[in-house]
C-alpha cells in the first residue's frame, strides 16, 4: 500500500473520529439541557401544587388564583413534551385544565379570608414571597407586560397588608386570653396605623372604624379597672412583651416593603 493511500486512510479515520467526538458532545449537552429542563419543570409544578392547595380557601383574588393554576398547566404540558410516555404529567394536564375552567366561570368573591393562627400567617407570607419571586421570572423572561406586573404586585401588595393586620389581631386576641388589655390595645392600634396609612387605591376605612371600636372599649375597660390612671399590674407591656411586638412590628416592615 502506497504512502497516499495510508495517509488517506489516517484522514478518514481521524475526520470520523473528530465526527463521533462532535455527535458525542452534542447529544450529551443535549441530554444535560434536557435533564435541567425536566428539573425545573418538576420543581415548578411541585412548588405550584402547594401554591394551590397551600392558600386558604379565597384568600388569593381571581386574578393570582388563576396566575397559578396556568403555571401548574404550562409546566405538565413540558412534563407531557419531555416524558411523553408517563400517564400521570396527562392526568394532572387534564386536572388542572379542567379546575382552571371552572375558576374562569366563577365570580370574583369580595369577601376576605381572615388567617386564624401565627403558622398560618408564616406559611401564607412564604407562598406570597415564592409568588412574588415567580412573577419577577415572569418579567425578565418576557412573559409578563408591566403593567400586568404591576397589576400582581399591587394585589400581593394589598395580602400582605392584611396579613400582618391579621397577625396584630391576633397578638391583640392572645394578650386579652392573658388579661393584658393595655398590650392588646397596643396590638390593634399598630393593625389600626397600618392600614390608615395604607389606605388609598383600597378603602380600610370600615376595618378601621371596627378597630377604633375595639380600641374605646378596651381604654374604657382599663379606665374602669383603674380609674385614678395610677399604674397597676395593666400599666403597660414589660420589658419581654416589649420585645415581642417590637419583632412583630420588623416582621411587618419586612412583609410589606420586601
Amino acid at each position: 500500500m502506497s504512502s497516499t493511500a495510508i495517509i488517506a486512510i489516517i484522514i478518514v479515520i481521524l475526520v470520523i473520529l473528530v465526527a463521533y467526538a462532535f455527535i458525542s458532545q452534542t447529544m450529551e449537552r443535549k441530554r444535560k439541557q434536557r435533564q435541567r429542563q425536566l428539573t425545573a419543570c418538576k420543581l415548578r409544578l411541585r412548588d405550584f401544587k402547594y401554591m394551590a392547595s397551600g392558600f386558604p380557601a379565597g384568600f388569593l383574588p381571581k386574578e393570582l388564583n388563576l396566575l397559578v393554576y396556568q403555571s401548574l398547566i404550562d409546566a405538565c404540558e413540558k412534563l407531557t413534551h419531555l416524558e411523553p410516555k408517563i400517564t400521570t404529567h396527562v392526568d394532572e394536564l387534564t386536572l388542572f385544565s379542567k379546575q382552571l375552567n371552572e375558576l374562569r366561570q366563577q365570580p370574583a368573591s369580595k369577601k376576605r379570608t381572615t388567617l386564624n393562627s401565627s403558622q398560618q400567617v408564616k406559611e401564607v407570607q412564604s407562598l406570597l414571597q415564592a409568588l412574588t419571586n415567580y412573577l419577577g421570572q415572569l418579567k425578565n423572561a418576557g412573559k409578563l407586560s408591566e403593567a400586568q406586573l404591576q397589576q400582581y404586585t399591587s394585589q400581593i401588595k394589598r395580602l400582605q397588608v392584611q396579613i400582618t393586620v391579621d397577625n396584630h389581631i391576633l397578638n391583640a386576641k392572645q394578650a386579652l386570653n392573658s388579661q393584658k388589655e393595655r398590650l392588646a390595645i397596643h396590638f390593634y392600634t399598630l393593625a389600626k396605623k397600618l392600614l390608615a396609612k395604607e389606605s388609598g387605591e383600597v378603602n380600610y376605612q370600615k376595618q378601621i372604624l371596627q378597630l377604633n371600636d375595639v380600641i374605646a372599649k378596651l381604654e374604657q375597660q382599663v379606665a374602669q379597672q383603674d380609674p385614678k390612671g395610677q399604674p397597676g399590674k395593666q400599666a403597660g407591656p414589660q420589658s419581654g412583651e416589649w420585645e415581642e411586638f417590637e419583632a412583630d412590628v420588623n416582621w411587618k416592615k419586612k412583609a410589606v416593603y420586601d
